[in-house]
């Protein structure tokens, strides 16, 4: 599993958010917030924005450094996770 989604769960317990209002606040339902928790998807660019700015985050300290240019061009990184 790569580190996106221990990534992202630490951020939101950090800021002692739940997953409902985490979801809320970036225009997602709570299951699919849990979706990209667990690993079993990813976010979409815009959706890593809203994440990026909700925890005063960079995009490489929420996503492995390979994948960032392979999703700013629009691909779909090689992660083995769905998106």
């Amino acid at each position: 599993m790569s580190r996106f989604p221990n990534n992202l769960k630490a951020y939101r317990l950090q800021t002692a958010l739940t997953q409902v209002e985490v979801a809320e606040k970036i225009g997602v339902s709570r299951s699919r917030l849990s979706l990209w928790e667990v690993g079993r998807e990813l976010p979409d660019w815009p959706v890593l924005e809203q994440l990026m700015r909700l925890y005063e985050e960079t995009l490489d300290n929420l996503y492995p450094v390979k994948w960032v240019a392979e999703i700013i061009a629009g691909g779909k990184p090689n992660t083995g996770i769905q998106r």
